[in-house]
């Protein structure tokens, strides 16, 4: 048996006292991640790109198109041609009580605190100590990465979070059924979740040894991955294969530079394991990466390793990307990591107190949770504390009314065909055909376009910088105001309304608006993110 039980308890007088104060901070965390994640949306901090493809995605499955996108490659496909996330069906009923994104928003904000309970009651089963299971989940509640999870567009791995707190806890409680379940509901949120699966059935082995049991664990966890990988994504993808391993769509192409096939990602390290190593840990900041983990938890994960098991996927598809978003701890990627990392933490903190009786485990606990605190305020993501780090900086937060959407929603049915704002498209994507702006401009029925900035930072005119006016926009700012003059200029829409900031170019409509209004608009923004820009940069 693998674990460490101290020879002292630690058991308070209320011995539900911790709990209750921990279920407070949830319910907190949950409601303050609800607002926040509302009001991100309603101020035009939210996606097409992503929010949107989830939205249209559970819209198309409710109206006879599963996993409906028409913006990745500006065409009706399935989303599962390039994300396996079928646990987006279980929102259909939501959608038809009421057809929102907000259901999306809430699933998330809800979903990440809620991880804390199952790392509390795994802490108090190894370490018999309820103070110390109150700091650990603790920490799992403030981790950095698990707050700028929440700062981001909903994405279906968050929902993954709590069953693999919970996996941990059936684990240590040798609850086989629930270990099941849990890895059911974790194989619905992303393709290589088999992988994950496949490292709790070696860790239910090397904990119980249990062969039997293991073996069905590993052997669901690689037929899921080589199910969804070789044969139902390539079946939807228009390349006919995970788009992540193409070598010529941009971003997309995270692990083309490693082969075209798992096969030859793994061909590949096998026979050149230093050199790879080498340029993941240094030329792609894989070792800064990794201490951004390791360090907020004093490293302790390294001696519960066993346990770092099921993580190992989401480690190397996060290590190996040649996209460098998903190593940032502004990310949202390694959400899935933190309760990995916190569990393997607790081992490892029983193991060390056991030869050095000075590094208790509520010292120990303590520490990680003071780390992690200061960690946490440096980068918090939501909005600017004294001292942190200025990183979304959203011109207007904690409102969620509009008028002006309104209007253009009355004017924009679900029938036409949009190409629409990025950073405004989460609004519009239920519909059967909708583009990010400037694509598809001349094709769609109506243009819709929003000539504001929901940032104070426009941080340069690189669409890759996250959180920059240009990643919002998904295109270069200038780029953006100039494309809107020549489509003032030309002759494809005959109908243009103007209300500030909304502008709209539609085929249905005829009209004799007067665009000098909208040219000063446009001018008057250039100077200002231009200024902006110059002064953030000096």
């Amino acid at each position: 048996m693998i674990g460490f039980r101290p020879h002292t308890r630690h058991f308070s007088p209320n011995p539900n006292a911790y709990l209750y104060v921990l279920i407070l901070l949830i319910l907190i965390e949950a409601s303050f991640f609800s607002f926040y994640g509302v009001s991100r949306h309603y101020n035009y901090l939210t996606s097409i790109v992503d929010l949107g493809h989830m939205d249209q995605a559970v819209w198309g499955t409710l109206h006879g198109q599963p996993f409906l996108n028409t913006d990745v490659f500006n065409t009706a496909l399935s989303r599962l041609g390039f994300h396996f996330d079928p646990v987006l069906a279980l929102f259909v009923p939501f959608y038809l009580l009421a057809p929102s994104v907000v259901w999306l928003i809430l699933a998330q904000a809800i979903a990440l605190p809620l991880a804390g309970l199952p790392i509390y009651f795994l802490a108090r089963q190894v370490t018999r100590s309820e103070q110390v299971a109150f700091l650990w989940a603790s920490t799992c509640l403030i981790s950095p990465f698990i707050l700028s999870a929440a700062s981001w567009d909903f994405h279906p791995a968050s929902l993954a979070v709590p069953f693999i707190a919970l996996a941990y806890l059936a684990v240590e409680k040798k609850q086989y059924p629930a270990l099941l379940l849990s890895c059911f509901l974790i194989l619905l949120c992303k393709e290589h979740f088999g992988l994950l699966v496949f490292g709790f059935g070696l860790l239910w082995f090397f904990k119980h040894r249990d062969f039997g049991k293991s073996f069905t664990l590993i052997l669901v966890g690689l037929g899921h991955l080589y199910l969804v990988v070789k044969i139902i994504m390539p079946a939807f993808s228009p390349t006919g294969q995970h788009l992540m391993l193409s070598s010529d769509l941009g971003q997309l192409s995270r692990y083309g530079w490693l082969g075209s096939s798992l096969e030859e990602i793994v061909i590949n390290f096998m026979t050149n394991p230093a050199e790879n190593v080498r340029h993941v840990l240094f030329a792609m900041d894989g070792l800064e990466y990794l201490l951004l983990l390791m360090a907020p938890l004093i490293c302790l994960p390294v001696l519960g390793i066993e346990f770092l098991l099921p993580g190992a996927a989401d480690l190397l598809a996060n290590l190996l990307s040649a996209n460098p978003m998903p190593r940032s701890i502004f990310s949202y990627h390694s959400a899935t990591l933190i309760p990995v990392l916190v569990v393997a933490a607790i081992y490892g903190s029983c193991r060390t107190s056991r030869f050095l009786a000075i590094f208790t485990p509520v010292r120990q606990a303590f520490a990680a949770l003071a780390i992690t605190f200061f960690l946490a305020w440096i980068g918090f993501p939501f909005f600017s504390l004294p001292g942190g780090y200025h990183f979304w900086e959203p011109k207007r937060i904690f409102a969620i009314s509009d008028d002006g959407i309104a209007i253009v929603k009355e004017m924009v049915s679900s029938e036409m065909s949009l190409s629409v704002q990025a950073n405004i498209g989460a609004h519009f994507t239920q519909r059967q055909e909708v583009y990010a702006y400037p694509e598809m401009v001349g094709d769609v029925d109506v243009v819709v376009l929003r000539l504001d900035s929901p940032t104070l930072l426009p941080r340069g005119r690189n669409p890759g910088r996250i959180a920059s006016l240009a990643h919002h926009l998904q295109m270069d700012p200038i780029d953006y105001l100039d494309s809107i003059k020549k489509l003032l200029e030309s002759e494809i829409y005959s109908g243009i309304v103007w209300h500030d900031p909304w502008l709209i170019f539609t085929k249905e409509i005829k009209t004799s608006q007067d665009v000098d209004d909208i040219i000063s608009k446009i001018e008057i923004l250039q100077l200002e993110w231009q200024q902006t820009e110059s002064l953030h940069v000096n």
